[in-house]
């Protein structure tokens, strides 16, 4: 579980709030999305319940892993809606092709919505991984400029492998 240490040291942690949807032009969570991947030198891993990404969003990714950077995607594993969990599968085989690799979390529904890049950076918020949260639902995401916190989401990632099947 992912919790603060309220006895740790207080330190500066810098966080940028984004929000977006139907009512802005922009689709700023998406475009936060699309920055974090094609910044990405030598991690990725993202989990979101649900998957279906827009043609800019595969292309950072799959030009993310066929750069080398390791591209870690985990879903749940508990279908809670049929058509997302399928449409999800239709965008994986040129994703794993390029690379990227993808679990399924069987641990329970897994509903965290997180990015973490290079162990340094990371997203947290309401928004999937598509393009519903993209353009149609009101979402709102942290962006953490923490290496500290990013690490424990990394260690979480890590630790949820346990309880994943890979997708080949």
């Amino acid at each position: 579980t992912f919790l603060p240490n309220p006895c740790a040291e207080k330190v500066n942690t810098y966080i940028q709030i984004t929000a977006s949807g139907p009512d802005s032009r922009w689709e700023s969570i998406k475009q936060l999305y699309f920055l974090l991947i094609s910044s990405a030198e030598r991690s990725i891993s993202i989990q979101t319940p649900y998957f279906i990404p827009d043609a800019s969003i595969v292309m950072a990714l799959k030009t993310a892993a066929l750069s080398g950077i390791n591209v870690h995607i985990m879903l749940t594993g508990w279908v809670d809606k049929r058509l997302p969990y399928w449409a999800a599968a239709t965008y994986m085989k040129d994703l794993l092709e390029a690379g990227a690799r993808f679990y399924y979390y069987t641990g329970g529904f897994m509903h965290a919505k997180t990015i973490v890049v290079d162990s340094q950076i990371c997203s947290i918020g309401t928004a999937n991984m598509d393009i519903r949260s993209f353009a149609l639902n009101y979402e709102i995401n942290a962006l953490i400029y923490d290496e500290g916190i990013a690490l424990q989401l990394s260690s979480q990632f890590a630790a949820d492998l346990v309880s994943s099947q890979e997708f080949t």
